[in-house]
């Protein structure tokens, strides 16, 4: 099974930007009318418990469109946006494997539409790969280029995918 111990780059920024502002800033950003107008962040962030089990290499949680990269049950990153299949195109749920990664693979269904970073997990040709995140997919997972690098780089052949409705 991979091991994932990363930092990404957005949990440096993150801590660095926040770190000097102090608590009480921190509060008062919080009783902001635009702050109770944006959307809250993922409650399972780097170190937390992911909501797959323990053998997960990443976990995607479908109705929360994020997904995680994990080791031991636990989140070795920040949460990620995603984007899944539609009601008439769905991602399937479940436990299965990587079985192939392609760097530059273009889809023969849909057009020679391109799928960067794609990481294959069933045999109907679904893959998390980089994608538009404001639609749906055809049954793939699609993620922002810097995420579907970083899955791209962290997952090999046969690690555990598991996909939570």
């Amino acid at each position: 099974m991979a091991r994932h111990r990363r930092t990404s780059d957005r949990a440096r920024t993150a801590r660095a930007v926040l770190a000097p502002i102090g608590l009480a800033a921190v509060s008062a950003v919080g009783a902001s009318p635009l702050a109770l107008a944006a959307p809250a962040p993922a409650a399972v962030g780097q170190g937390d418990a992911v909501p797959c089990t323990d053998t997960a290499d990443v976990c995607v949680d479908l109705s929360e469109r994020t997904a995680w990269l994990a080791d031991d049950g636990v989140a070795t990153g920040d949460a990620m946006a995603i984007t899944s299949g539609s009601p008439e195109d769905p991602t399937p749920t479940g436990t299965t494997t990587v079985q192939r990664k392609e760097r530059h693979h273009v889809s023969q269904e849909n057009r020679d539409a391109p799928m960067p970073y794609s990481i294959f997990f069933d045999d109907e040709g679904r893959a998390f790969h980089s994608g538009d995140t404001a639609g749906t997919s055809h049954g793939c997972i699609h993620l922002e280029v810097e995420d579907a690098r970083a899955v791209f780089a962290a997952l090999d052949i046969g690690d555990e995918v598991q996909i939570r409705s």
